[in-house]
């Protein structure tokens, strides 16, 4: 939507204009005027339209880009991202963070499979005997589009697959096995959120100065089967959590 003229005049309220412009755009998203992919017209312009100034435009988009509703990015225009009716889940559930919490959906995914003895750390969270035991280690990297939005590893003893039939020499099973099944199957997992910079050595990984990073056990009992960690560029990833007493 490039054409202010669709959109509502701001009223005489005892509220500040900034509120009203950001509850307009909130309305239209939800009433599914505004829908995922769809553009809002630049701070210039709604700023003109409005007869505000471009600050208040900026403090209204900035707090709707807080909330996970749009996504601005330097050179382009600023996007809404579907993000409301994905994050009613939040995390609260065992889905896949970089699939299920990205501002837009994930449109490719590349991976790469490796066997190794796990280490010390994976072979006590997962309960295994570390001169025993052998990983199947996938590394993958999530994009939208062009733009690298999040990296992963997950560690599975190779005994895990095979009691799912799956040959380690089936890459795509195995791929779809670690983005999807996995979490079907987990009924519980241990969950650790940190952020952090990356070094320059870290060239694997997306770009951004502050990463939410993620750690998680899945466990289909009281018996753990994966261990995972988890790279998501915070320009990117939003994430709802229900709380309760």
């Amino acid at each position: 939507m490039d054409d202010c003229r669709t959109l509502p005049l701001l009223r005489e309220l005892n509220i500040p204009c900034y509120i009203q412009i950001y509850d307009i755009v909130y309305e239209m998203i939800s009433n599914g005027i505004l829908k995922e992919g769809d553009t809002i017209p630049g701070e210039n312009a709604m700023a003109a339209y409005w007869n505000v100034s471009r600050s208040t435009i900026r403090l209204a988009v900035r707090k709707l880009e807080e909330d996970g509703l749009i996504y601005k990015m330097q050179g382009k225009k600023t996007t809404v991202t579907g993000k409301m009716e994905r994050s009613r889940r939040g995390i609260t559930q065992i889905v896949h963070p970089c699939l299920a919490g990205c501002l837009q959906p994930v449109t490719g995914t590349t991976s790469k499979i490796t066997f190794q003895n796990g280490g010390k750390l994976v072979s006590d969270l997962l309960g295994l005997d570390r001169e025993s035991f052998i990983a199947l280690v996938v590394n993958t990297s999530y994009y939208v589009g062009e733009e690298h939005v999040a990296s992963s590893v997950a560690a599975i003893p190779v005994t895990e697959v095979e009691k799912m039939g799956i040959s380690v020499d089936d890459q795509s099973a195995i791929e779809h096995f670690v983005l999807e099944e996995l979490y079907k199957k987990a009924r519980r997992s241990e969950l650790v959120m940190s952020a952090m910079e990356w070094g320059e050595e870290e060239d694997d990984k997306p770009k951004t100065p502050i990463l939410l990073v993620m750690d998680e056990v899945l466990s289909d009992t009281d018996r753990a089967i994966s261990y995972h960690k988890y790279w998501m560029d915070s320009n990117w990833y939003r994430f709802s959590l229900e709380r309760g007493r």
